[in-house]
């Protein structure tokens, strides 16, 4: 017999380890036509690894057997940034512990306690490294809506918001999607400097500023304005008017925020960095650059500016 598992019993169990929602959809394929779509006109750059596991994308059930529910789960980090008085810039989610660790432990941390009163639950936690569509999910569980930036947008949350799922073959509370809030708003699109979001609600990475930094490891064409991020980009979603109302988190990454200002000072100053770098690369997400991508993204902004 399948146990039932009241969203509202993992939603209290998520705001004690600090996720600010959680919701619940009913495991089912997902309609990926709109994906191919995107892959097809090559938007992804060279990110090729998402031509991948298409299979799974589509169904989650095929990585973990026996999957009923997808619960989704939300954690702001809408905070105070620290490179605000810095001529270089970091995008937020990276000014913070690499949330891969910390939401996947916290999602173990809810299974654990769910299997002492649910002796027959099984299941797994995701958190972005997986071929999970997470944005997908979270609007299916009712946590908000896609953004036409493409991000996942939250009314009290904003879109400053990590995912993490937990596979469960359980079943819960489903919840009713929310229709999207946007209008006939269009700073997000606006807002971008290369033009990178497009009418229909999709992103051209070959023209957004976070993959150029990151994921790029070729040389960023000039005609590239990076607006003087060297490392993501925030730009979209500081447009947000409902990035603008949300609240505002009060955690804070005090380790990692300042060494990001002691990295951010030494880069202004000219002086050698490298050492405050390699320890954001082993504590943040920035792991995801080696040193002379940094440097080279360093002499573009300058070259810029």
């Amino acid at each position: 017999m399948q146990d039932f598992i009241p969203i509202n019993i993992v939603k209290d169990l998520a705001i004690k380890e600090g996720f600010c929602d959680c919701g619940a959809a009913k495991c089912e394929k997902l309609d990926l036509t709109s994906f191919k779509e995107w892959l097809a006109k090559g938007y992804h750059a060279s990110m090729s690894y998402l031509e991948n596991y298409f299979d799974k994308r589509e169904n989650p059930a095929l990585l973990f057997e026996n999957t009923k529910t997808v619960f989704c789960f939300l954690m702001s980090y809408n905070d105070e940034s620290a490179d605000k008085n810095y001529k270089f810039k970091i995008a937020s989610y990276a000014q913070r512990k690499d949330y891969h660790y910390v939401i996947k432990q916290k999602l173990n941390n809810i299974i654990a306690q769910l299997q002492i009163q649910y002796s027959n639950l099984q299941a797994k936690a995701f958190v972005d490294s997986a071929p999970v569509k997470e944005r997908e999910w979270a609007v299916k569980c009712g946590l908000g809506w896609k953004g036409k930036n493409s991000l996942l947008v939250t009314k009290e949350f904003g879109n400053k918001v990590f995912i993490g799922e937990i596979l469960a073959n359980c079943i819960s509370d489903y919840a009713k999607e929310i229709p999207s809030s946007c209008g006939n708003c269009n700073k997000c699109l606006t807002s971008c400097p290369n033009n990178a979001i497009l009418p229909d609600g999709n992103v051209n990475a070959n023209l957004c500023i976070s993959y150029q930094t990151i994921e790029n490891k070729e040389e960023i064409p000039e005609n590239i304005n990076l607006r003087k991020y060297i490392y993501g980009c925030d730009i979209c979603l500081n447009a947000c008017i409902w990035n603008n109302k949300a609240k505002k988190t009060e955690s804070q990454d005090c380790e990692v925020k300042n060494l990001i200002c002691c990295m951010l000072d030494k880069i202004e100053k000219e002086e050698d960095f490298k050492s405050e770098f390699q320890k954001l690369r082993k504590l943040s997400p920035m792991d995801r650059i080696k040193y002379q991508k940094l440097l080279s993204n360093i002499a573009l902004v300058k070259k810029q500016n």
